[in-house]
């Protein structure tokens, strides 16, 4: 199980949100994983709306986020504390309304999603799902059988694997004899 994770601590401020999204690019490019355009909008939207709850309805002056990727079960986890015990209650937004979609827009782009209290306040969560990853020059070195079925599987099946010898013939000779 490959796993990357790493938190950042940002002031609880409306410019706190895109820094999040910015550190959340470089954090995804920095563990060198590849998203697709729906993962990537997801991922941006979800920690948009996380981030934007944490600002207008959390308490403190920090927030936490922390940021993890489970590559064999191709999920990225999205988390923010605040120091608030107040945990987000969903409600329906009327089509005048200017905001309150934002746990709605979680609760679709996310695979799942919560909330639970903590020592010093909450955390909010959702978990994105990430596109198959591929093979890296790294993982070729740690998990070898694993690297060689990816290789089988990018030349085809209709190649033979390279260690087969056809019957009858000698690998490798292709000389005729003179006698």
């Amino acid at each position: 199980m490959r796993c990357h994770s790493q938190s950042f601590l940002l002031v609880r401020d409306p410019t706190s949100v895109p820094i999040s999204r910015h550190r959340l690019q470089d954090l995804v490019k920095k563990w060198g994983l590849r998203l697709d355009e729906s993962s990537d909008t997801a991922l941006t939207v979800i920690t948009s709306e996380l981030v934007t709850n944490a600002v207008r309805h959390g308490t403190g002056t920090m927030l936490t986020i922390t940021v993890s990727a489970n590559l064999s079960r191709r999920r990225i986890l999205v988390e923010v504390y605040d120091g608030s015990l107040v945990l987000p209650v969903p409600h329906w937004a009327d089509s005048e309304d200017e905001s309150g979609r934002g746990m709605a827009l979680i609760d679709r782009l996310s695979l799942c999603h919560g909330a639970e209290h903590t020592t010093c306040g909450k955390c909010v969560w959702a978990e994105v799902a990430m596109p198959p990853q591929r093979v890296t020059r790294q993982r070729l070195i740690l998990r070898p059988r694993r690297a060689a079925r990816a290789i089988a599987r990018r030349w085809g099946a209709a190649r033979q694997p390279l260690t087969a010898v056809r019957a009858g013939s000698r690998a490798g000779h292709g000389r005729r004899s003179l006698a």
